[in-house]
């Protein structure tokens, strides 16, 4: 129970104890029914582990308590105090006494006449307990997609339980006449009902004390990270408080709290070495032969940057961590966890702009006269959308189908057109009518929208396979309130006729220079034995390297331009197309992976100017969006 204990609480520290604690309930389980079937009682000793845990908790509880200096944000407090867990430790201790005590407590209790007067004094301390913790416990607005965590639910289901269990003692001679049954089958329900009200006690204690133990850890864990100079330790430490902050909600977020679990028992421990020997099992023998180190050798460094920086094992083959110039700053790359899972989610504003509705986003594009990719065709719930409820057949030209919601290119599928024809790449052939029909259809279980298929600028179709080339550009508000572009990456397909160029997908990528637009060596994900590093592209044989983008201060400026008009992101990943007339809006992500930009300039963002803004807007933004 150390961990509970520690000023400053680590999540994983609270769930590893609280488990601990709750694997008691089935032990107790076992041992009640082992003395009912094999007479070799051992559930009072089980009992009194279970209620020393209580008692160690409670005490851990009450040195967490501290009092609020004047002007303290009464949402930090606890609101039950010392006085209360301090009273809850004495009882735990008084039970664990009753429970190890053998021959004397059970000759303390044979002279108290009546004999029931102890339960009836349990059960009038219980009430309080459950009394106390209606009142003390705070009350939130449950939004329509939070559920209350069910701990007074759980008290009031034990205590009525006990209630009648106190009941059956007090009368148990007119009780066992009236319903006629012999002592020992009465006494076994009696222990049973006892069993049952005990351990939804247990339950609903071992709840409360993980909710107000993560509001005492996120405390402190706020306070941390907000006197953390170093922008990519700050994000981590943003992030622990993030996911301390789904355990410490009265009102619990259930895909929240599901993914905040996940995330601690699998991401690292038993999870993460699992997946740090299928990963080296796969990739460890071309690196060996690269450079040297034994997949043992690999092994043992990827565990090393998941304890001390929380990297995920993958990043170690991604960011080229085996590279000693790369691990020297791996500390300050940057991973879906701290921006996807908390950084972008602790910054956002919620108005109600949203970038993930593919539609929405055209047509607010199209009203802010921003040059986005046309729609032509849009369906939802197995019928047109209203703006195209009149069109009956698709546009004579080529067409690009793709879910409206949705990232990584997932779902996308090219349609030629020629001679009234539309013909897919597996060979299909649908007249346009009857792809209208199919897109509707298919509309019924996932939302769909249309495009025209475009052409990139002349200058990019040597490096473009055929394929709608676009740029990856990531914009962030900045101290005074202005949007700015941070970084860039360029996508290209690896694959002739590719439907799209993502670098999820397949695709290759190179970074971007902010100021000239001039493009460096490009690279794959760098999770597959064949990766490599391209001086010129790999199908085409066409220049990548040194190779300037047309049209990029063009790009650079309508990106900064259209920021401020979804101004609920600080960070938006854009994907920019170059077309001969300028550049076009395709998609922008409020969300943006951020593993092209890291991967392609063989650097992390943690503390480059991205990360330094990230962490600004945290530090500004974590308290009110963690405590309200």
């Amino acid at each position: 129970m150390t961990t509970l204990t520690a000023p400053s609480l680590d999540p994983r520290g609270l769930i590893g104890s609280v488990l601990l604690w709750a694997l008691l309930i089935p032990l107790a389980l076992i041992a009640f029914l082992g003395a009912e079937i094999t007479h070799h009682d051992l559930v009072d000793h089980v009992n009194g582990i279970v209620y020393a845990f209580g008692m160690l908790l409670a005490l851990a509880l009450a040195r967490q308590a501290k009092p609020q200096p004047d002007g303290a944000d009464s949402a930090e407090a606890d609101p039950f105090g010392r006085a209360f867990w301090l009273v809850a430790a004495a009882f735990c201790a008084v039970f664990v006494a009753s429970e190890i005590g053998g021959g004397m407590f059970e000759r303390f209790e044979s002279q108290v006449s009546p004999a029931w007067i102890g339960d009836l004094m349990c059960w009038l301390a219980a009430g309080a307990f459950v009394m106390a913790v209606a009142r003390l416990r705070p009350r939130r607005k449950v939004h329509v997609t939070r559920r209350v965590t069910p701990i007074l639910s759980l008290l009031a289901i034990a205590f009525a339980l006990q209630s009648i269990s106190v009941g059956l003692d007090i009368g148990e001679p007119h009780l066992r006449h009236h319903f006629g049954v012999d002592a020992q089958t009465y006494d076994n329900f009696s222990d049973l009902l006892e069993f049952a009200f005990l351990q939804l006690y247990l339950l609903g204690f071992i709840a409360l004390a993980a909710e107000i133990s993560a509001r005492h850890a996120l405390r402190a864990q706020i306070a941390l990270a907000e006197g953390i100079a170093e922008p990519a330790a700050c994000l981590r430490a943003a992030q622990l408080a993030f996911t301390t902050a789904a355990f410490s909600s009265p009102n619990l977020s259930r895909r929240r709290f599901r993914r905040a679990v996940q995330g601690l028992m699998f991401g690292n421990g038993i999870g993460g070495v699992a997946a740090a020997y299928r990963i080296t099992r796969k990739l460890g023998p071309g690196i060996k032969a690269r450079t040297g180190k034994s997949k043992l050798r690999q092994l043992a460094e990827q565990m090393r940057f998941m304890w001390r920086f929380g990297l995920a094992p993958h990043t170690y083959y991604l960011f080229e961590l085996f590279d000693p110039e790369c691990a020297r700053v791996a500390g300050a790359y940057l991973q879906r966890s701290e921006t996807k899972a908390a950084a972008y989610k602790i910054m956002h504003r919620s108005t109600g702009q949203r970038l993930s509705e593919k539609l929405e986003f055209h047509d607010r594009c199209r009203e802010l006269g921003l040059p986005v990719a046309p729609v032509v065709f849009a369906a939802a719930d197995g019928k047109p959308d209203p703006q195209f409820a009149q069109t009956t057949e698709l546009p004579s030209c080529d067409l690009f189908i793709k879910p409206r919601k949705g990232s990584g290119g997932r779902g996308a599928v090219k349609w030629q057109y020629a001679e009234g024809i539309f013909v897919h790449a597996d060979g299909r052939h649908m007249t346009p009518g009857a792809l209208r029909q199919a897109v509707v259809e298919q509309s019924a279980e996932l939302s769909m929208l249309v495009q025209k298929t475009l052409t990139s600028h002349p200058d990019l179709q040597s490096v473009s396979c055929g394929t709608l080339t676009t740029i990856r550009i990531v914009t962030c508000r900045n101290e005074s309130g202005g949007y700015e572009v941070t970084n860039a990456a360029f996508r290209m397909p690896r694959v002739s006729g590719s439907p799209v160029d993502n670098f999820h997908a397949g695709g290759i990528a190179a970074a971007v220079d902010i100021v000239t637009g001039t493009l460096g060596p490009a690279t794959d994900l760098g999770l597959n034995p064949t990766t490599a590093w391209f001086t010129e592209h790999p199908i085409t044989g066409a220049p990548i390297i040194g190779r300037v983008l047309p049209c990029w201060q063009d790009a650079r400026e309508l990106v900064e331009t259209a920021h401020p008009h979804f101004s609920d992101f600080a960070v938006i990943g854009w994907d920019i197309a170059i077309l001969a007339d300028g550049p076009c809006i395709i998609e922008a992500n409020g969300a943006p992976d951020l593993d092209i930009i890291q991967r392609t300039a063989r650097a992390p963002l943690g503390n480059a100017r991205l990360g330094k803004l990230m962490a600004w807007h945290v530090k500004r933004d974590l308290r009110r969006a963690l405590l309200g």
